[in-house]
């Protein structure tokens, strides 16, 4: 009844239940346990410490990790600098493309017939010409060939 028990709570209902072994009990006593040296293996001399050759390359190879490294921080510079000269020259061209803009208007107003004859009749002085101004030009000679009749039809 008491294996019962305590299977409830525990896991030994599982498929393929294998109990944990329970370690062996160490008896204490008064004795000091027995000292077994342990060998160690000989370690050559020398081994510790890096060979010339590796430490050469691991010096040469911090320098180049830290050119490239010095490299990337000057072309981040550069570029940065690049992007604050693209931004002031796109901020000018904003400028310059409402100033382009305000001038289109300005023009589109300035060109219409009624702001054409203002201008003629005060600025240059020009008026309506009047009967006795007006010269009339007459052609005094017949044409002479084919492509001249056909062009005096066309455009009479």
């Amino acid at each position: 009844m008491e294996t019962t028990a305590r299977k409830r709570f525990t896991s030994e209902y599982a498929y393929n239940y294998i109990p944990e072994e329970q370690p062996q009990r160490v008896r204490r006593t008064r004795q000091r346990p027995l000292d077994v040296p342990q060998t160690e293996p000989k370690k050559k001399q020398g081994s510790d410490v890096l060979s010339r050759e590796t430490l050469r390359l691991l010096v040469l190879a911090t320098i180049a990790i830290g050119i490239i490294l010095i490299g990337t921080v000057i072309i981040n510079a550069h570029t940065s600098k690049l992007q604050y000269s693209i931004n002031q020259l796109e901020k000018q061209n904003e400028i310059i493309q409402t100033e382009i803009n305000l001038l289109n208007v300005k023009i589109g107003s300035n060109t219409s017939i009624q702001e054409l004859e203002t201008y003629a009749t005060g600025e240059l002085s020009m008026h309506y010409p009047e009967g006795n101004e007006c010269i009339h030009l007459a052609s005094m000679e017949a044409p002479s060939g084919l492509s001249d009749m056909i062009k005096q039809k066309a455009y009479a």
